[in-house]
């Protein structure tokens, strides 16, 4: 068993609350301001006074209410965490995210990379070991290239884009043409691929040259680890997308989508701006922009849900 003292992540130096809340916003408990912390924990490893806990979700308040410790509290629960001992902030992970600060490394180019002359690497970017940047690839200022990343010729990274560990942008797309004859022949990728400022591509993921035109991955675009997309691709600003998901060749994201897990979005596919699509789900169409939608083919989540139940309740009286 790991050590209670080994949990959590120690802040810089020990900080009044009043401090903390000078600066990040939020509401304090009254006659918490002087309290001191010194290190930020889980919920449910929060074992002394000058702990600081992080509640966001109902499942913890039980037991982060038993500790002694301060409790950062989103505001939607903080009604089930006792008073006197609450910092309550609408956006309580963004302050935790702060408070950590940044884990990027110095930048500079790694021995180990490789980076050919004819590619251009902004002085303030990072390349890790291993990593390859091939002719023709441009990567923006701040960026982050992890190790065994490969960034192929015709990319065009942005500012502050984080590329994850072993993942491959711009390698050419999956397109094949068939002649009159039936012979098969590869469709040339040569369009690119277009990655703006602020974007996270997790580690092992892909991102697919286009065929004429370049795929596009938006501002502030949120790619988890082993996420695919395909050619003529483009993903809408800030548009996050959980692990194992992928999108066939010229599929259309809007804008602030979310996107569970292994899901599967259909080539030619429209989803619309601040759609939500549920984990598993299988898009074979358009989705109109706003919809909630689950299940394979993925229809409206509520109705999803309904056929369920009613399978469901069919099988048990079956058996």
């Amino acid at each position: 068993m790991i050590p209670d003292d080994e949990w959590g992540v120690a802040l810089a130096a020990p900080i009044e609350l009043r401090e903390l809340a000078s600066e990040h916003g939020g509401t304090l408990d009254d006659g918490l301001s002087r309290r001191v912390v010194r290190r930020l924990v889980p919920a449910d490893h929060a074992h002394r006074e000058d702990d600081l806990a992080v509640v966001t979700s109902p499942r913890f308040t039980a037991i982060a209410s038993a500790s002694p410790a301060v409790l950062l509290c989103q505001t939607d629960i903080a009604s089930r965490c006792p008073a006197g001992r609450r910092w309550v902030h609408a956006h309580a992970m963004y302050v935790v995210a702060k408070l950590m600060g940044s884990d990027v490394a110095a930048s500079g180019v790694h021995p180990e990379a490789r980076v050919d002359p004819r590619a251009v690497v902004d002085p303030s970017a990072t390349v890790g070991a291993r990593a390859a940047i091939l002719a023709g690839a441009r990567i923006g200022p701040q960026s982050v290239v992890g190790d065994g990343a490969i960034v192929h010729g015709g990319v065009r990274i942005g500012a502050r884009v984080v590329i994850g560990p072993f993942a491959v942008i711009g390698r050419p797309g999956f397109g094949w043409a068939t002649g009159p004859n039936g012979d098969v022949v590869r469709v040339p990728q040569r369009g690119g691929v277009v990655i703006e400022d602020d974007v996270e591509v997790g580690a092992l993921a892909t991102v697919d040259a286009g065929t004429l035109g370049p795929t596009i991955l938006e501002r502030g675009v949120k790619l988890d680890s082993h996420v695919h997309v395909g050619h003529n691709v483009s993903v809408g600003e800030h548009t996050y997308v959980a692990a194992q998901s992928g999108f066939a060749g010229s599929a259309r994201i809007g804008r602030r989508v979310l996107v569970g897990g292994q899901v599967g979005v259909t080539d030619h596919a429209v989803v619309g701006e601040g759609a939500r699509i549920a984990a598993k789900s299988g898009v074979i169409g358009d989705v109109a922009p706003g919809a909630v939608v689950a299940g394979f083919p993925a229809v409206p989540k509520a109705l999803w849900l309904r056929a369920w139940a009613k399978l469901l309740g069919r099988h048990k009286v079956e058996t």
